[in-house]
C-alpha cells in the first residue's frame, strides 16, 4: 500500500513483501527455522523505520505544500484616481461650516482625527 502512494522512496517495498511471502510459507509449512525468525526480525525492523520515516515526512515543515495568494492586482492609475478622490471629499467634509453647534463641530473633528 505504502508503494501504491508513492510514499516510500527507496523501492525496497517490493523486497520486503517478498520477504513476508516466505516467512508465511515456512509458517504454513511449518518449517520454522532460525532463518525463518531472523528474517521476521528484519521485516519488523524495516517496517518500524519505514514507519518512523513517515513520521518525520509528515512532521517535516519544508515538504508542506502552500496554496498561492488570491491577489488581484489592479490598474495602478485607477488606485491613485480613487485615493485622490477620497481625499478631496475628506477635505470637503473637514471644513466646518460655522452653523454647526460646539458639540457637532467636537464631534466632527473628533471622527477625523480617529480617521486619519
Amino acid at each position: 500500500k505504502m508503494n501504491q502512494d508513492g510514499k516510500q522512496g527507496n523501492g525496497g517495498l517490493k523486497k520486503l513483501a517478498e520477504e513476508m511471502e516466505k516467512t508465511e510459507t515456512d509458517l504454513v509449512n511449518k518449517m520454522i527455522s532460525q532463518e525463518t525468525l531472523r528474517r521476521q526480525q528484519e521485516i519488523l525492523t524495516r517496517l518500524l523505520e519505514a514507519e518512523k520515516a513517515e513520521r518525520e515526512r509528515e512532521l517535516d515543515e519544508k515538504r508542506e505544500s502552500q496554496e498561492p495568494k488570491n491577489e488581484i492586482f489592479r490598474n495602478q492609475n485607477q488606485f491613485l484616481e480613487y485615493n485622490t478622490l477620497k481625499q478631496k471629499e475628506a477635505e470637503l467634509l473637514q471644513t466646518i461650516p460655522p452653523s454647526l453647534n460646539k458639540y457637532y463641530k467636537d464631534k466632527v473633528n473628533e471622527y477625523f482625527n480617529n480617521f486619519n
